[in-house]
């Protein structure tokens, strides 16, 4: 979807079409509150970040991440023509280390793991500590990645965030792009764990029903009630 207008019955149409991107809007649409301040990672043409900048409302704010210019010049687009106020777009990746970095361009899509027919483009990369530290950020809610592969790499470089201020994590896990990193969903999953989130598993194209690791499109990590 490149152009849109959120919620029209155009948009739910378009929606109807793909049960994974109907799944991931209609899940953050049930956990974004109005006043969160939120991070998009990979926020491509900007479906699931004008979910969540509408959720928000006027007191929460959106930082979205897309390093990818095309992608980028969508986003920014779809952020005006939604007239969304309460967000600002950033043309950075966001990894594990800051500087630049390769990227495969392909499709729709785009990731540090290699990918057959890729085209390899340089963006530039931060950190989400470097990223909120620069910009004296206090606090953030609510966290939702798709990084095709960098899953890991991102969180470990969110790490200061992860502890002190324990956002909501909504997380595509890309098994197959994790793999070829030397990474995994176990991996990922245990890391958060460690860290005191409470993880369930989610398979966004059948939602209200029960899935494993294995199967699982995303994951989405909570503190357990009354950790804090």
């Amino acid at each position: 979807m490149k152009e849109f207008l959120y919620d029209s019955p155009e948009f739910r149409a378009e929606l109807a079409k793909s049960a994974h991107a109907a799944g991931e809007v209609e899940f953050l649409e049930s956990i974004a509150k109005p006043g969160m301040r939120a991070i998009e990672i990979g926020a491509n043409h900007g479906v699931t970040a004008v979910t969540i900048a509408s959720r928000i409302g006027s007191q929460g704010w959106l930082y979205a991440f897309e390093p990818v210019p095309e992608h980028f010049a969508i986003l920014e687009s779809n952020l005006s023509r939604n007239h969304v106020e309460n967000a600002s777009a950033h043309q950075l990746a966001v990894t594990g280390r800051p500087g630049l970095i390769r990227f495969y361009k392909h499709g729709g899509g785009s990731g540090i793991a290699p990918a057959e027919d890729a085209e390899q483009i340089w963006v530039e990369a931060t950190t989400l500590a470097d990223f909120l530290a620069d910009r004296n950020v206090d606090g953030i809610d609510l966290l939702n990645m798709d990084c095709e592969g960098s899953e890991l790499l991102a969180l470990k470089g969110a790490n200061p965030l992860l502890r002190e201020d324990a956002p909501q994590i909504f997380c595509e896990v890309h098994h197959g792009y994790l793999q070829q990193l030397g990474q995994s969903a176990e991996e990922l999953v245990a890391y958060l764990q460690r860290l005191g989130y409470q993880v369930e598993l989610l398979q966004v194209e059948r939602l209200h029903k029960a899935t494993t690791l294995k199967a699982s499109s995303h994951i989405h990590a909570s503190e357990p009630e009354g950790s804090r």
